[in-house]
């Protein structure tokens, strides 16, 4: 099997898991060595991630905070999911059938290298309506030759956001990490989500209207390696 078990999306990460909590049964768990302890923990990361996914995206409910915290959410639940699958899914015990009910597919003996990320997205913004919110559009460079879809999979999309005239050094200290000037690239944004789509709503906090908000985007692979940056753009939060 190749190392890109991991759904792209969150909402395959939750139905993978979903079908985890229900296919690993009392016996099924005891002939893999799953301790009722951990098997306990992943149900209730699972709850907890299913829960704090419905506000993020309910735009009534979401916030900055909301964000940060579903990204935590899932980042602790892969982390689990990745735990279970290298300490307990091991044939033998399990069956070859086990292994294709829990979502894996046949072990590959050569499998194929996934190259670095080569190629250089851009963003750009735009306002879909409603107070604190724009959209940011993203895809490849104009002119860009055809990529290769292992190794520019997706988007790993940066964003970070600038009172009028630059941040104090407390402003900077904070929570929300406030820039203090306008950045050349992206090393200075919060990562806020990685992405498929080529469009991501981006929603502000009230306090942050009138200030702007700056992203940056560049390719991640299926490891996790990303490439380089591309541009930065910005606009004033609404």
């Amino acid at each position: 099997m190749s190392n890109d078990w991991m759904p792209g999306s969150r909402t395959g990460i939750l139905t993978m898991c979903r079908n985890w909590i229900e296919y690993m049964t009392p016996e099924r768990r005891t002939a893999w060595g799953a301790p009722e302890s951990e098997f306990t923990e992943l149900k209730n990361l699972f709850t907890a991630t299913e829960a704090i996914l419905q506000k993020a995206q309910d735009d009534a409910e979401r916030t900055h905070v909301i964000t940060v915290e579903c990204q935590a959410a899932f980042k602790a639940l892969s982390a689990k999911m990745r735990f279970f699958r290298d300490r307990f899914f091991k044939i033998p015990p399990l069956t070859v059938g086990d292994w294709a009910a829990l979502g894996f597919r046949e072990k590959d003996t050569h499998p194929t290298p996934i190259p670095a990320p080569d190629g250089v997205p851009a963003a750009s913004l735009s306002y879909p309506g409603g107070p604190h919110a724009m959209t940011a559009h993203v895809g490849p460079m104009a002119g860009t030759q055809e990529l290769d879809p292992r190794s520019d999979y997706g988007y790993a999309i940066y964003v970070g956001v600038m009172p009028p005239g630059g941040a104090t050094l407390e402003q900077a200290a904070s929570d929300k990490h406030y820039l203090l000037k306008p950045p050349a690239d992206g090393k200075g944004l919060q990562h806020h989500r990685f992405t498929r789509r080529r469009k991501e709503k981006l929603l502000f906090d009230a306090e942050d209207a009138g200030m702007t908000a700056f992203v940056c985007c560049r390719y991640e692979n299926g490891k996790g390696e990303t490439g380089q940056w591309g541009p930065v753009v910005s606009a004033v939060i609404p």
